[in-house]
């Protein structure tokens, strides 16, 4: 009887159902407070307010964004904003979400390891970027699930 109560047994598990509320809320948050805000500019970065809909993020950063790993500033922003924005709403239609989980993967850890240095908190604060990072990898080597448009479509069956 203590197994099925400390195991919580008694209740259904469904992955799948899972997998739908990770791909929808992390990828929700990437792009409300990182990815829109790069493409758009900021009303009031401090504050994580983007602007609505322009593209004064990319006039600003498109030539000055860190190019952390030596592929240009352009390349960089590019990279980064399509992960942190439209690579987020792919992932969470599950549409090549292994593909963009894997991407953003890539960007975070990058972030966390050269932009935060290795950092966990202040005055560094990459926490967040190490969370988010090994989470989309886990992502990544999960899959999407059958709530999604891969599994609708066939995309990424072995």
């Amino acid at each position: 009887m203590l197994k099925k109560i400390f195991g919580l047994s008694l209740l259904p598990l469904n992955t799948d159902a899972g997998l739908l509320v990770l791909r929808l809320t992390l990828p929700f948050v990437i792009i409300r407070y990182h990815g829109w805000g790069k493409l758009t500019g900021w009303k009031d970065e401090a504050a994580g307010l983007p602007n609505g809909f322009s593209l004064a993020g990319a006039k600003k950063e498109f030539h000055t964004f860190p190019d952390l790993v030596g592929i240009s500033s352009e390349v960089s922003y590019v990279l980064v904003t399509w992960f942190e924005t439209f690579g987020c709403i792919a992932i969470m239609l599950g549409l090549a979400t292994r593909l963009h989980a894997l991407g953003l993967s890539v960007v975070l850890v990058v972030a966390w390891s050269l932009f935060h240095q290795f950092g966990f908190r202040a005055p560094h604060g990459g926490e967040t970027a190490f969370i988010f990072g090994f989470t989309f990898l886990a992502l990544f080597l999960i899959g999407p699930g059958k709530y999604s448009l891969d599994h609708k479509y066939g995309i990424g069956r072995t």
